[in-house]
């Protein structure tokens, strides 16, 4: 298996993904430079047999987000708590970096969706994951994650013609 051709065929799609999920670029960027150093890394050890090059690197890439999401809580005592404890993304400024308005407009929509909608949506359009193997991969019924996904998308319809007035 080539490196470069992994590398060009699947960065797009991991980028999309991650961005999707962590709805900021400079993390989304340094967590898919980790993900592409962990592919080259263990390369030698994919195994056809065992399910695709995609789902392969989907794996490593589900792992990172695991990683990043576990160690982004920070605990705070409440009784040492004082001012705006707030460390949330804020969605217009990390629009406004996003130079196509359709991107933005769908960035702006995503952003909206509960967290694993959003995985799935993004898993489904952005890795070309089918529901069946989403399912799979999530220890979920496939009518439960065909049911997330299509409530997610006809939010995603919504909001994105909120947009277009």
């Amino acid at each position: 298996m080539d490196l470069a051709a992994v590398y060009e065929t699947y960065f797009p799609k991991i980028y999309n993904f991650i961005f999707y999920r962590v709805m900021h670029k400079q993390i989304a960027e340094d967590l898919v430079s980790m993900i592409f150093l962990k592919v080259a890394e263990k390369l030698h050890t994919y195994d056809e047999n065992k399910g695709s090059i995609g789902t392969w690197i989907y794996a490593i890439a589900q792992n990172a987000l695991n990683d990043y999401f576990r160690t982004r809580h920070i605990p705070v005592s409440l009784d040492e708590a004082t001012g705006d404890l707030s460390v949330s993304v804020d969605f217009h400024e990390q629009s406004s970096l996003i130079e196509d308005e359709a991107r933005r407009e769908l960035y702006m929509a995503l952003s909206e969706l509960d967290d694993r909608t959003r995985d799935i949506i993004s898993q489904k359009y952005f890795l070309e994951i089918s529901v069946r193997e989403i399912a799979r991969n999530k220890k979920m019924n496939e009518s439960t994650v065909s049911t997330i996904h299509n409530r997610g998308l006809k939010k995603l319809q919504k909001s994105m013609s909120v947009f277009e007035l």
